[in-house]
């Protein structure tokens, strides 16, 4: 992630936010044709509420959910 934030003369200067190792994962695979291939291969057409594809591809690439998402809308 990037941050700008202004110097002492007015400049704006972009610099990088320091990530927590989530983070890092996450800006990894955002960044990473295959997964985006892949996840978009899971989530479009009839299979986007497929569980069963989501945790296939969640273990393909080493993903873990501990706890289970709250529905949308709760």
């Amino acid at each position: 992630m990037e941050v700008t934030v202004a110097d002492t003369a007015g400049l704006k200067v972009t610099q990088r936010a320091p990530l927590d190792f989530p983070g890092f994962a996450q800006e990894f695979l955002r960044r990473n044709p295959v997964y985006v291939r892949d996840y978009d291969c899971v989530m479009t057409g009839g299979r986007r509420g497929d569980v069963a594809a989501g945790e296939a591809m969640a273990r393909r690439w080493g993903l873990c959910f501990p706890m289970p998402a709250d529905p949308l809308g709760a």
